[in-house]
């Protein structure tokens, strides 16, 4: 015999309220908390670029270019810091301008493309492995690749939930999905085996088994897409097909510039700037005054 749950009155209104005032927390706290928390971060690399005065080591084992290829030269440092300055003031800017469409008008979509944007934020705590005498960062047990593969997650997570939502799920459910994509996040990224003994050209610590990671980071880009492309075919909308190209232009530029290697670097922004910047203006004309 299967007991069914009975769905009662105060379930339902309960969970409308629930979702209601998580997207009214999140439009009027929690995206303002987050952009004085990108400014922050983009003005604490800057004093520290400032200190440093262009000193930086290469203590790293190698290149990784992406996940489980690897190369043996060594990328200059500086590159690298660089790289993750320009990540940081990406990730501001894009965010100060998509935080403003988000206080007019709560689109889910643009809510969760913004978590992705933040996610570029938590790149600072990289740059501590480019300073010098760095190997006492050693001792602090993967808590930094942590943070970092945590912000992996979140990002890839917060995209393919913008997704979603642009395929018809209902904006009362945001609470939900939002509070799952933190939960997963956290979870995975607490549990990831690293090897903590060396650090990559990525500035990481070497996840065991990696290739079962990177298979769960790709299924979620493809899914994305994928997502956008069955909307647009469902809907019969040519801007979703638009999303779907852009999403795969987001992606790549945040592959190319996740691991740090120094010659997909520059490709990395082109892909990533123009794709981000028509994304915004694409889903602001779509999900807000369509």
């Amino acid at each position: 015999m299967i007991l069914k749950k009975k769905i009662t009155y105060f379930d339902v209104f309960g969970e409308l309220v629930f979702n209601r005032v998580m997207i009214l927390i999140f439009r009027k706290y929690i995206v303002r908390i987050l952009l004085y928390i990108s400014f922050a971060v983009l003005a604490a690399a800057g004093f520290w670029l400032f200190l440093s005065e262009g000193r930086f080591t290469g203590t790293w084992s190698g290149e990784q270019i992406w996940w489980t290829l690897y190369s043996t030269e060594t990328g200059p440092g500086l590159l690298k810091a660089l790289s993750l300055c320009g990540q940081l003031f990406f990730a501001f800017v894009m965010g100060m301008i998509i935080s403003r469409q988000i206080k007019r008008n709560p689109s889910a979509e643009l809510s969760f493309f913004y978590l992705f944007l933040f996610s570029f934020s938590l790149q600072l705590f990289r740059l501590p492995y480019l300073a010098e005498g760095a190997g006492y960062l050693t001792a602090t047990g993967g808590y930094i690749s942590r943070i970092i593969y945590f912000s992996r997650i979140l990002g890839l997570g917060s995209l393919f939930a913008a997704s979603l939502f642009s395929s018809g799920l209902q904006i009362q459910k945001f609470g939900m999905v939002f509070l799952l994509v933190l939960l997963t996040s956290f979870t995975l990224a607490s549990i990831l085996p690293l090897n903590i003994s060396s650090v990559s050209g990525s500035l990481l610590n070497r996840v065991a088994r990696e290739e079962y990671l990177a298979l769960f980071c790709t299924a979620m880009e493809v899914l994305t897409v994928l997502t956008y492309i069955a909307t647009a075919r469902n809907q019969g909308r040519a801007e979703y097909y638009r999303l779907a190209f852009l999403n795969l232009l987001i992606i790549a530029g945040y592959e190319f510039l996740f691991f740090l290697y120094v010659p997909l670097m520059i490709p990395g922004f082109i892909c990533l700037v123009p794709g981000t910047v028509i994304y915004i203006r694409t889903s602001r004309k779509l999900f807000l005054w369509s």
